[in-house]
């Protein structure tokens, strides 16, 4: 039976996983083939998006290596228990958030990065958008690059938020919880559902 909650959009890096993808990537794929250091640059002048899919299409980082934020993942999982519908929203390449999505196994939909659109900000909620069409979600994230997502949803969710990030939700997002050192609180704490 499903929920009757509208969407829960999960953000990636720094949200259930306090690694950045990116970064590990690159990491991953220098340690393999340092000889493709000197393309990076030049990749890169491609956009963001282009050069997401060229890392990605050499190296996704296994994602039983990742470091999970258990206390989100948790949440996400009692979320899917309870019927609602759970997207991971990532501004990571398709095919690493495909990889992470396999992997926990908790998705019912995943928004990510593609060889030409990079969803991050405002492109991340066109994407969600594109996807759930002009349906409300719920939004978990860690970023002030999301602020555009955070303020699109009906209930936004911070995870190890900065002060600038937290003012800034609290001026202009409905904030239903707060999770930071391994454990969630105001609206999230205790499986609280917001009001």
């Amino acid at each position: 039976m499903g929920s009757s909650e509208p969407p829960l959009c999960v953000d990636l890096d720094g949200t259930l996983i306090r690694e950045d993808t990116l970064r590990l990537s690159v990491v991953g794929l220098l340690r393999r083939a340092p000889w493709l250091a000197p393309c990076l640059p030049l990749v890169l002048l491609r956009g963001r998006a282009p050069f997401k899919a060229w890392i990605a299409r050499r190296f996704v980082p296994d994602p039983a290596t990742l470091t999970w934020r258990s206390n989100v993942v948790d949440f996400v999982r009692r979320e899917r228990a309870r019927g609602r519908k759970v997207v991971l929203a990532t501004a990571a390449h398709v095919l690493v958030a495909d990889a992470v999505a396999r992997y926990l196994g908790l998705f019912d939909v995943v928004v990510a990065t593609t060889d030409t659109h990079n969803a991050k900000a405002g492109r991340k909620v066109e994407s969600i958008r594109k996807s759930l069409g002009d349906n409300m979600f719920d939004y978990i994230g860690d970023s002030v690059a999301d602020l555009p997502v955070f303020r699109a949803a009906r209930i936004s969710y911070a995870v190890e938020p900065s002060p600038v990030l937290l003012h800034s939700l609290r001026e202009g997002a409905r904030l239903g919880g707060v999770f930071t050192d391994g454990a969630p609180t105001e609206g999230a704490a205790e499986g609280k559902r917001p009001a």
